[in-house]
């Protein structure tokens, strides 16, 4: 659902363009509703639930240049429970390819594929490796050599597409205060066979220490395949990321894998099992893996009104080990 402003010759009084073009606004509002029963003692005073909001406002404006360019921008900021994050885009293509700077449009964003990362159901689960790095989604579990969209800005160019393949190209400016610049590249074939449609896509990622000193290279990779045919879509996702010390040693050997099967009840009613296993294989200590199988449902209630409903089984291992279940219940309305 999206509110159209046109903008007047006023606005766009710079020449080169056309006299009208659109500004869309769009986002949403989500409150979810968690109720737990783990096997992780609560301290004094806490308690196995939560009510969390997620908020959503984008803007988008595209215009198109005498000479058949065509410029876009997109900004989006999101807030989750009292946190914010914003995302920047300007792009502009023709039949060269694609040409963007921000932090919106790279291979890590435009090319994973896992159910959890793209928020499609909902999964509250937050249990965190060592770290810091959560191991929840496909991305998530092992991000650190994938670009971060949320605080890294990257100028990127997309090939155009020739045969059902397309290639992407980021490079990141971690800014002044790191040497993390991060280089990203990633391929994604698409094709149909019969009457089922598949999407292959391969993502890598390479970042240098942050402090030059502490670790020498992170790598992160991500393959995964799609495919749908009919009601039913099924996909399947592993990435892997290394961080390797100044010495050449790997210090972390993270992994994650997902897999799903949705299926199209209704043109209103949508369902889906997801398994996901990540673990650290470097953690000799606290040996960290997490497992998580997720019986989701999305229901379209009227135009713009979504609910979801999901129930999650999980086990992790690590420096406070925890298991049990989770249920969770969201009310999404778009604007």
């Amino acid at each position: 659902m999206r509110k159209v402003l046109l903008t007047t010759t006023a606005l766009v009084a710079l020449g080169g363009v056309s006299a009208a073009s659109a500004l869309e606004i769009s986002g949403f509002q989500r409150f979810i509703y968690s109720s737990w029963d783990d096997t992780a003692a609560e301290a004094a005073g806490e308690n196995d639930s939560e009510l969390v909001q997620y908020f959503r406002l984008q803007f988008d404006h595209a215009v198109t240049s005498d000479s058949g360019l065509d410029i876009s921008m997109r900004s989006r900021y999101n807030n989750i429970q009292g946190g914010t994050e914003s995302y920047e885009n300007i792009s502009i293509s023709g039949d060269f390819g694609k040409f963007s700077v921000g932090n919106m449009d790279n291979p890590g964003f435009n090319m994973t594929t896992g159910l959890l990362n793209a928020g499609k159901y909902v999964d509250d689960i937050d249990q965190t490796f060592v770290s810091g790095t959560s191991g929840t989604n496909l991305s998530g579990a092992v991000a650190g050599g994938q670009l971060d969209e949320a605080s890294s800005y990257a100028v990127s160019y997309t090939f155009p597409s020739v045969a059902g393949f397309t290639v992407q190209v980021a490079q990141a400016d971690s800014g002044t205060s790191s040497e993390a610049d991060t280089r990203e590249i990633g391929a994604m074939y698409q094709t149909a066979a019969g009457a089922t449609d598949i999407t292959v896509s391969y993502i890598s990622s390479k970042a240098d220490s942050s402090d030059g000193a502490t670790n020498d290279e992170t790598d992160h990779s991500e393959m995964s395949l799609v495919a749908a045919n009919g009601p039913f879509t099924l996909r399947y996702g592993t990435s892997n990321n290394e961080t390797i010390g100044t010495d050449g040693v790997t210090d972390i050997d993270r992994e994650a894998n997902e897999a799903s099967l949705e299926y199209q009840v209704s043109d209103a009613l949508v369902a889906a099992f997801i398994n996901l296993d990540s673990k650290d294989g470097m953690d000799d200590t606290n040996n960290t893996n997490v497992e998580q199988n997720i019986f989701a449902a999305r229901y379209t209630l009227a135009p713009g009104v979504l609910v979801y409903a999901s129930y999650a089984d999980f086990d992790y291992e690590g420096a406070t080990a925890n298991s049990g279940s989770q249920t969770n219940i969201a009310l999404r309305v778009n604007f």
